[in-house]
């Protein structure tokens, strides 16, 4: 079945917590964008004037709509984009940090690749880095080629994600995904226990189960901002385990097949190996344990499980 154009249109969410700086160029790159049919700004407790500037963009455009969270809290962004999730209209979801912004190119292929691949669930294209998009330098966060071009247009969800897996690959970013909003909702959304690193927590499990194609590999969609107050600088082996162990929660460590045991075992050992100072003691520690508790990979899971995910 053929996407009518007039019928793609798409819901921006886009969580806001002390980016009064920056949510107006966030808003105003995506409130133009032909296939965006709104913008949703959940403000979460900002401590900045972000509220004021959300309000403003609020009454300033016709496509923008405003949340909050009960009593104005704090809840974080996988509750944020939760909720931004809840009041959306449209049939398609995409999402944008406040602190980053969208080009004018942004959903362009997303459209052509829709309408090609009726069975897709998620498109996916690449970004690129503050920075580099300033210097104009062609260095490009995410896909590069489309690697159902090696891997087989028809290829299985999951042996996609093994193939995803084993190959390292970085494909896209949470600013550059558009999903169908019926595949979103009937997955759970974003985990609210985590505060760091909910969104790569999503895309592995949805990965699992939805068709991803690529869209966009030779030009960035969205522009990265680094800055000090990026959630991301807080990340750290014990937020990464966190991630993982929430990972499995969701999933069922029963349910995890081979490859994820085998990936996820060695990131466990990696992560923990980086409490020693010296890269040496590190990989002497990590080829060690990962000999050892070879032969317990699924005992070992299921001890970050209990230590991380039950709040």
């Amino acid at each position: 079945m053929k996407i009518k154009s007039d019928f793609f249109k798409i819901s921006v969410i886009i969580p806001v917590f002390n980016t009064s700086k920056f949510v107006r160029k966030a808003v105003e790159s995506a409130v133009d964008i032909t296939e965006v049919g709104e913008v949703i700004l959940v403000e979460d407790g900002s401590t900045d004037s972000s509220l004021i500037e959300c309000i403003d963009l609020n009454n300033q455009y016709e496509k923008v709509r405003l949340f909050r969270h009960p009593n104005g809290e704090n809840r974080g962004a996988g509750a944020s984009r939760n909720l931004g999730i809840e009041k959306s209209t449209c049939d398609y979801i995409a999402f944008l940090d406040a602190d980053d912004w969208y080009l004018p190119n942004r959903f362009t292929k997303d459209r052509m690749v829709y309408d090609k691949f009726p069975n897709a669930d998620v498109i996916y294209s690449c970004s690129i880095y503050e920075e580099d998009f300033i210097q104009n330098r062609k260095l490009l966060y995410g896909v590069t080629e489309d690697p159902r071009m090696k891997w087989g247009k028809e290829i299985e969800p999951i042996k996609f994600y093994e193939l995803k897996l084993k190959s390292k690959l970085v494909l896209f970013n949470t600013n550059s995904v558009t999903i169908k909003k019926g595949f979103l909702i009937s997955n759970k959304c974003f985990d609210t226990r985590l505060r760091l690193h909910q969104d790569s927590e999503l895309w592995n499990r949805l990965m699992r189960r939805g068709s991803f194609y690529a869209a966009e590999w030779e030009e960035p969609v969205s522009v990265v901002r680094k800055h000090s107050g990026n959630r991301i600088t807080h990340r750290s082996s014990r937020s990464q385990l966190k991630m993982i162990a929430v990972q499995i929660d969701n999933i069922g460590l029963d349910n995890l097949h081979s490859f994820e045991i085998d990936d996820l075992y060695s990131k466990v050992i990696r992560l923990q190996s980086k409490g020693f100072i010296y890269n040496l003691f590190r990989r002497v520690y990590y080829y060690s344990f990962y000999c050892v508790n070879f032969f317990d990979k699924k005992n070992l899971l299921e001890k970050i499980r209990k230590a991380y995910a039950i709040d």
